[in-house]
């Protein structure tokens, strides 16, 4: 596919104004355990988030919540008024377990007043939330549930990010048409959605390409030692390893892989957005390549991370975009509402027509986002876009 025109300069440039000016002081209330912020405000409209904020998953979680209130940030200090009150952030700790989520969603909407959320973050846990949320049919939007669960358990369930099948399927095709490969292996987490989902829908689409996976080895939550899968695949001798994890293993499995001598081309999914920050030696994934939501050397994406590691003193990934865009998608969408009826704001998420830092998006009957994805890879140290 090809990879549309992402931002106007001049959201590029407002957003960097708003990063000066923002204050310690702007209209979020991000809790770090589960403690209760008082609603009832009626000078505000409280969207809701929640995400892992502590332990293993913790980078992701904060990287969602760090581009939801710059978006919230951006809106209040513009100037803007969503239904003449200002949006107030109320976010939550869920250490990544479903039913810490559950807790947060029940907090968010009985004690907090929130009309919307934005969250989850990952599969799991974002699906736990859609289904507490079928009872009062609260307007969620997950920036980054990638597992195709996510969706089905309501029509009031929308997501900003690809689905797992999609992603997985586009990059086993890729493989084939475009790598060339007839071979592949994968080495994968077995106690994450999202690891599970991104195999099983590449093994499919590579078979029906004619490729053949000829290794399929799996790991455990936590495990930092892969040479005894790594080592089966290397005498498999194939031409990419498929690799669809989050970054944090990804940097340990291409470490241990280079060091094995296995020379495959490294591939996979969003979950590689990041693998930079973590790495020792670059080298380790020089040539990987991976699908994602943005085109890294697009212009206003580098004034963009620019303005955004300026304020949060880390890189930008594709969860911190991910996390902005839905946010304001979620505005966007009670304002064309006109109302906090989640009916309503329900509707008007199907209607949408947005555009945001990382381009158009528009939502299938399913809450499934319409948008394009890039394909990346990492050459001399640093992403770049894929081109044959």
């Amino acid at each position: 596919m090809k990879f549309k025109q992402l931002v106007k300069s001049g959201l590029v440039l407002g957003l960097a104004a708003t990063l000066v000016a923002c204050s310690s002081d702007n209209g979020t209330d991000t809790p770090t355990t589960n403690g209760g912020s008082t609603g009832g405000n009626t000078d505000t409209i409280v969207i809701g988030s929640m995400g892992p904020y502590e332990g293993e998953y913790s980078v992701y979680g904060t990287a969602v919540k760090n581009g939801i209130d710059l978006a919230i940030q951006e809106f209040n200090e513009g100037g803007g008024k969503l239904l003449d009150k200002t949006v107030k952030l109320v976010s939550y700790d869920t250490k990544g377990d479903a039913t810490e989520a559950t807790n947060s969603y029940n907090k968010l909407v009985d004690s907090d007043g929130a009309v919307a959320i934005v969250g989850a973050v990952l599969s799991g846990e974002s699906t736990a939330v859609g289904s507490a949320s079928q009872g009062i049919g609260t307007p969620i939007l997950s920036p980054s549930a990638t597992a195709l669960a996510f969706t089905e358990t309501g029509p009031n369930v929308f997501r900003g990010c690809f689905t797992d099948p999609i992603q997985a399927r586009m990059m086993g095709e890729f493989a084939v048409d475009t790598l060339g490969a007839k071979t592949a292996a994968i080495i994968y987490n077995t106690g994450a959605d999202y690891s599970e989902g991104l195999t099983e829908n590449f093994k499919t689409a590579f078979e029906e390409k004619g490729g053949k996976v000829v290794e399929v080895q799996g790991y455990s939550n936590g495990d930092k030692d892969f040479n005894t899968q790594l080592t089966t695949i290397k005498n498999a001798n194939v031409d990419v390893l498929y690799i669809p994890n989050y970054y944090q293993d990804n940097a340990l499995i291409a470490k241990q892989a280079r060091a094995l001598g296995i020379e495959a081309t490294f591939i996979g999914g969003d979950g590689w957005d990041g693998v930079l920050s973590v790495v020792e030696d670059a080298s380790a994934v020089e040539g990987a390549i991976f699908c994602n939501h943005y085109s890294p050397d697009d212009e206003a994406i580098i004034a963009w991370a620019e303005a955004y590691k300026a304020k949060y003193g880390v890189d930008a990934t594709s969860f911190s975009y991910l996390g902005y865009d839905c946010a304001k998608l979620m505005i966007q969408a009670i304002q064309e509402a006109g109302t906090t009826d989640p009916q309503a704001i329900v509707d008007a998420l199907k209607n949408i027509s947005f555009d945001g830092v990382l381009g158009h998006l528009e939502f299938d009957e399913n809450g499934d986002p319409i948008k394009d994805l890039a394909y990346i890879t990492i050459k001399d140290g640093k992403y770049t876009t894929y081109t044959k």
